[in-house]
């Protein structure tokens, strides 16, 4: 009598058999689906190749450019420094005529804006500030630009416009130091206008902050106002 065991070896090798029949068969289908599409296979791998390349070639491209106005830079403090300030600013101009978009160009910019404060031509600094403004590079300043602009708002009178360039400053700034001198700067220029009431909130808020280095003169400046009766 043959045991019903003996059919089982029998069927585990078809098993296997038919295992190894799928897998030969997905290979075979990946090989032929590999010969179909090698050109285009070939052509992706190129083109991450060459996206790759030219964004390593892009960053050197900028670091060199940031090295070369950095430079420039240097040399256009020194004609300031030496007290040649016509040299100065030719040498800032170019600076930021062939580096604007760099740090070093928008440092050139607001080095010429104070330039142009000097020379009494503070609408030319503003212009130039407001365009160094849009520069990628200048996303880290623009506390230090929105206060340059407000000082050249004040120089022309305009103290409500500087006012708020300074609380634009304040808002544009993460370091507390600087945003409690950028609100200072905005109270005195509201109270420099008249308007009492937005230089009163702003000195109140100042007062009121134990961590601001501004308070101190905040409750100065509050007890100033209150010895004269709000205009607005």
């Amino acid at each position: 009598m043959t045991s019903s065991t003996t059919t089982k070896p029998t069927q585990q090798t078809q098993a296997e058999k038919l295992a190894e029949k799928s897998a030969a068969d997905h290979a075979q289908t990946f090989l032929d689906w590999t010969t179909i599409n090698s050109k285009a296979l070939t052509i992706a791998g190129i083109v991450i190749l060459v996206a790759a390349a030219g964004f390593w070639f892009w960053g050197r491209s900028r670091q060199i450019q940031e090295a070369n106005a950095q430079k420039a830079l240097l040399n256009a403090k020194q004609s300031l420094s030496s007290g040649n300030l016509q040299l100065a600013q030719t040498d800032l101009q170019s600076v930021y005529s062939r580096y604007g978009s760099t740090e070093a160009g928008v440092e050139a910019a607001m080095l010429l804006a104070t330039i142009s404060y000097d020379n009494n031509k503070p609408q030319d600094g503003i212009a130039l500030l407001e365009k160094a403004a849009g520069a990628r590079s200048a996303s880290t300043v623009q506390g230090t630009i929105r206060s340059l602009e407000g000082d050249g708002y004040a120089q022309m009178g305009k103290l409500t416009d500087a006012a708020k360039q300074y609380q634009q400053a304040a808002e544009a700034t993460s370091y507390p130091l600087e945003k409690g001198f950028y609100q200072s700067k905005a109270a005195r220029a509201y109270q420099a206008a008249g308007d009492t009431a937005k230089a009163r909130q702003i000195w109140t808020a100042l007062a009121n902050d134990p961590n601001s280095s501004m308070a101190s003169e905040a409750k100065v400046r509050l007890g100033e106002l209150e010895a004269q009766p709000a205009k607005r």
